[in-house]
């Protein structure tokens, strides 16, 4: 199982987080987010219901290392400890408007 979470604003179809397991939901300003859990193999699936913009989900495996960037048309395995595994996915969401400072891929 992946972790992460998702901002249901970021959603073109809000009908993907029936197919998730929503651990907690909160507010934020005008954003609903869900942290959820999420099995591998629906990752893929997961990209198609991104809403045009800049907007991307990122997931990892609890206690690991392995990180999954996802964008509505691009996926990136990268690693949390190896910043240099992040280069191509901070450059692509810098490419669709995301600023620098959000794309910090936080993991717990």
């Amino acid at each position: 199982m992946y972790k992460g979470t998702i901002i249901e604003n970021s959603l073109s179809d809000k009908g993907i987080l029936d197919q998730t397991k929503i651990v907690k939901t909160w507010q934020d300003d005008d954003w609903t987010l869900h942290n959820v859990l999420i099995e591998e193999e629906q990752i893929p699936n997961l990209a198609k219901y991104i809403a045009d913009g800049p907007w991307y989900i990122h997931l990892w495996h609890p206690g690991g290392d392995e990180v999954k960037v996802v964008f509505k048309d691009k996926i990136f395995d990268i690693k949390y400890s190896d910043k240099s595994t992040w280069a191509e996915a901070v450059a692509y969401g810098k490419s669709i408007g995301i600023p620098d400072e959000q794309l910090d891929f936080i993991i717990d």
